[in-house]
């Protein structure tokens, strides 16, 4: 059966997923063939890393830290994400101290920027699309966040002007962060679907390539059903 943009997006509609516009179909009609399992080849040969244990290990530890880094990360949108009087928001209002929330969103942009590079470097159709998500969730909240000092560089990473964020209000940093904007959410959520993908592959990521990793598509159906919800 072909799968379509718009079957994805009616799904999507379906489960309440946080999705933008960009769907991985698209990543995946742009994805070049070259680029998939980035151990698959070495040197032109059809040599793969269940014959270099090298590869294989340095594989393995650029995936735990991706593992790691989005699992840090999906923890501190959480917790921006809480409501009530026992939230970090809820406390910051009652206190006017607002050292803890801008530690926690301090700890959120290292572990985004930890986050993104794992996934730039990892090779994978859908690890391309969580980074597309990702970063469309910066783009679309990029004013809020420049409000108290967060700044999106141009190669996609965040910046902290510490000075704007210590000096912002608690209501600037809930229009950022806070669960009515729906960017921590979206961010939560993503970024916990990057670690529970980076450790299901860490067990099975090198067998059923060939020297050009054609068979992304296979590693998309195998895992669409626990990503659609």
């Amino acid at each position: 059966m072909r799968i379509t943009n718009q079957m994805l997006a009616r799904t999507a509609e379906r489960t309440g997923i946080p999705l933008q516009q960009n769907s991985l179909l698209d990543i995946m009609n742009k994805k070049s063939p070259s680029v998939g399992n980035p151990f698959s080849s070495v040197g032109g040969s059809s040599q793969t890393t269940q014959t270099n244990p090298y590869l294989q290990n340095q594989y393995a530890k650029n995936n735990k830290k991706l593992q790691d880094a989005a699992k840090s990360l999906s923890e501190y949108a959480s917790k921006l994400n809480e409501e009530g009087e026992n939230s970090l928001f809820g406390k910051a209002e009652a206190s006017g101290d607002t050292s803890d929330l801008t530690a926690v969103i301090t700890g959120m942009v290292d572990a985004y920027n930890k986050t993104a590079e794992g996934l730039k470097g990892s090779g994978s159709t859908l690890d391309m699309f969580y980074a597309q998500e990702l970063k469309n969730y910066i783009s679309d909240n990029s004013a809020a966040l420049k409000a108290v000092g967060v700044i999106r560089n141009n190669d996609g990473s965040l910046t902290i002007q510490k000075d704007v964020l210590d000096k912002a209000d608690v209501e600037s940093l809930k229009k950022a962060f806070g669960s009515a904007s729906g960017f921590s959410e979206k961010v939560g959520y993503v970024s916990g679907r990057v670690a529970e993908n980076a450790a299901a592959s860490s067990g099975n990521i090198f067998s059923g390539y060939d020297k050009n990793g054609t068979d992304f598509f296979q590693a998309f159906t195998k895992n669409m059903y626990d990503f659609w919800g």
